[in-house]
């Protein structure tokens, strides 16, 4: 079981990336930007701008994927994501979440190609 404090503090993810492995599942978590629609206030306040009006969100997104390569070097259709909320809170959100994916597919994981 991946325990939080494998994660490092959260501080750590406003700088740089984390990656880890579990028996067979790696794992990758990174700070990422996510633009979503802005409201119709947002909209009405920004309809004299010149650009488009963009709204982005930090979140804390986790990938899971299976061994034996790294995150670079495994394709993206075997890579599984979620977003979560870029807070202490989110971090444990994701661990949680890493752990269900393992044991959601724990056979998998177990039987995947060693180096």
């Amino acid at each position: 079981m991946i325990e939080r404090s494998d994660l490092f503090h959260f501080s750590f993810y406003k700088k740089t990336h984390f990656t880890g492995s579990y028996r067979g599942m790696r794992y990758y978590i990174t700070k990422a930007t996510i633009e979503s629609e802005p409201t119709p206030k947002q909209l009405a306040e920004h309809a004299n701008d010149e650009e488009p009006f963009k709204v982005t969100t930090d979140v804390m997104r986790a990938y899971c994927f299976p061994e034996p390569y790294n995150f670079e070097n495994t394709p993206d259709e075997d890579k599984t994501y979620a977003d979560f909320e870029f807070s202490e809170k989110g971090l444990d959100d994701a661990c949680e979440w890493l752990n269900k994916q393992y044991a959601a597919r724990e056979d998998y994981w177990l039987h995947t190609p060693k180096f």
